[in-house]
């Protein structure tokens, strides 16, 4: 539950025929239980709503009220279960003390139907317990802050505009033409506003925009930074797309889609791109949200009636950034409101980065209407980091954490996690619990680092044996090799490559000796295959690649490793 400081988005468990018939559930924790004092005692005081006098003005102390909404917390979440708390107090349901009484506001009718159905009784007991007794308990829906900014400022151009016409009336007699503050429309005026306006999506690692959530920090600072994203071959389009975007450039694309696999740092240029816009530009209107929280407030909106006022947040920006658009799909009527939102986003010039895990046009059962207007701007991939750049993040990761690496103990950690950002995190945050645990000081060699992280930290740790035509057939495809031309007797650079892979790999993932991978590679005898194992294994060493200008031996050995240890594990 929170204490609202800033305007919030609803992140709300809510269902509708148009998509769903089950209670969809938010997916970031909003909350804080800190108020304003500002906010205190702003309303009149219900009949009966405290006990006395004397508690009600000491209760409306900043400082008392802040605690009260913070006991108030916590009573319900030992009365109900965290776990209920959670679902319905913490994702756009605040908490507010005002003038003696305890008020609960729902960011919609649904869920605050239902809480005053369900957890009545609860929060009345909560309340008393502290506060005191008589302490009463309102369930309100909540107005919403960005609303009320969208008409002020509605209401002051209307204003200005009534004095420009009387001035003109005065001067020439005639009403001059419209004045050019603000829209047409009577929307939000863009850096005019008294407050910057922003609207909040979902960080990864909780908190949300421009307030503060129970123990984190503020959102602007739980947002990824740019400047501390390691920049590769693999992402360094994805990057100088994501500054430009970021920037506000004029030469900008007007919709940035990133798409790669999970754990490479989609996200994190998202982040990236939304903390740096508010920064540079604090009266900018931005909202960060995911495609589940979109779906989720439409479907709120069709079902309460409120389309015009979702459509005010959603298209009223000056940036639009949406994580796992994918979640779209097979969503018709999402997808037909988003469509709409892009077209009448475009209209304003604004900027939309969007991020998938996957092409636009491999998306299933997704609208060609949009995959065009996502064609039209700009696509790019972010390929998974190769070695180089899993070594820089091992490197700053380590440093982070206080551990002192050897260069081949990194190389040992980049090479092990060649799948993703994550696996790389998960690695040092490992490593660095041991090494605290076992009370290691000075250097860490590649001996330690095998000693402490075992085969839980290696590509190539699972105990389910890989087969042998799982390699062939994963080689085969990455190094774009006919089988046929594999198991022949053809001399071309990127065969022989191929074949000596396949001995590699096969003698490290599977325990079958050199004659029996001989056999399956359709060789009479084992000498040609233990050769080209030592090949490769020469062309690892001397950093080799395939081809002229081709990609690395190692990487493409490292990836195909990691991919083919993860694939058993899941068989």
């Amino acid at each position: 539950m929170s204490t609202p400081s800033t305007p919030n988005s609803p992140r709300n468990p809510s269902a509708s025929a148009a998509e769903s018939r089950a209670p969809a559930r938010a997916t970031s924790r909003s909350v804080t239980r800190s108020a304003r004092g500002s906010e205190i005692g702003d309303a009149e005081t219900p009949a009966g709503s405290i006990g006395s006098a004397a508690d009600a003005t000491a209760a409306t102390r900043p400082e008392n009220a802040e605690n009260c909404c913070s006991h108030f917390c916590d009573e319900l979440s030992s009365a109900i279960g965290a776990h209920r708390f959670g679902l319905w107090f913490e994702n756009g349901t605040s908490a507010r003390f005002r003038d003696g009484s305890i008020v609960i506001e729902a960011a919609n009718s649904y869920v605050a139907d239902w809480i005053g159905r369900n957890f009545r009784d609860a929060m009345q007991r909560a309340a008393e317990k502290a506060v005191g007794a008589g302490t009463t308990v309102a369930v309100e829906i909540a107005t919403n802050e960005l609303e009320r900014a969208i008409d002020a400022a509605a209401s002051a151009d209307a204003a200005l505009r009534s004095v420009t016409r009387r001035r003109s009336v005065d001067r020439d007699g005639a009403d001059a033409p419209g004045s050019a503050y603000g829209r047409e429309d009577g929307g939000a005026m863009r850096g005019t506003s008294a407050e910057p306006l922003e609207l909040a999506g979902r960080p990864r690692h909780g908190g949300t925009a421009g307030s503060t959530g129970i123990g984190n920090a503020p959102r602007s600072t739980t947002l990824r930074r740019l400047e501390d994203f390691v920049v590769g071959e693999s992402n360094r389009l994805a990057f100088a797309a994501s500054v430009q975007v970021a920037d506000g450039a004029s030469d900008a694309p007007g919709i940035l889609f990133l798409h790669g696999d999970c754990g490479v740092g989609k996200t994190h240029l998202l982040q990236g791109i939304v903390r740096r816009r508010t920064q540079r530009a604090p009266r900018q209107v931005v909202r960060y949200v995911t495609a589940e929280q979109f779906t989720n407030e439409y479907i709120a909106a069709v079902r309460d009636g409120s389309l015009d006022q979702f459509r005010k947040r959603l298209r009223r920006v000056d940036l639009l950034a949406i994580d796992d658009i994918h979640f779209f799909a097979n969503k018709s009527a999402t997808q037909a409101e988003f469509l709409h939102t892009i077209d009448a986003i475009d209209l304003t010039g604004a900027r939309v980065a969007l991020v998938s895990d996957e092409h636009p046009r491999h998306i299933r059962k997704f609208s060609q209407s949009l995959v065009s207007r996502f064609l039209s701007g700009m696509v790019v991939r972010v390929e998974r980091p190769d070695r180089d750049t899993r070594s820089q993040l091992v490197r700053r990761l380590a440093r982070e954490r206080g551990l002192d690496l050897t260069t081949a103990a990194e190389d040992l950690v980049a090479g092990r996690c060649a799948g993703s950002i994550r696996e790389i995190e998960g690695a040092i945050t490992r490593l660095g619990a041991l090494v605290e645990l076992d009370g290691l000081r000075g250097q860490i060699g590649p001996g330690s680092v095998e000693r402490l992280l075992g085969q839980d930290g290696a590509a190539n740790g699972t105990t389910t044996p890989v087969r042998l035509g799982s390699i062939v057939e994963a080689v085969c495809d990455r190094l774009r090799v006919s089988r046929e031309d594999l198991l022949g007797s053809g001399r071309h650079a990127r065969t022989v490559v191929a074949r000596g892979m396949v001995a590699h790999l096969a003698r490290e993932l599977t325990t079958h000796s050199y004659p029996e991978i001989a056999r399956a590679l359709g060789r009479d005898t084992h000498s040609a295959v233990h050769a080209a194992a030592k090949r490769l294994k020469s062309l690892i060493d001397a950093d080799g690649r395939i081809g002229s200008g081709g990609e690395p031996v190692r990487e493409v050995t490292d990836q195909l490793r990691h991919d083919l240890a993860r694939g058993a594990a899941q068989r």
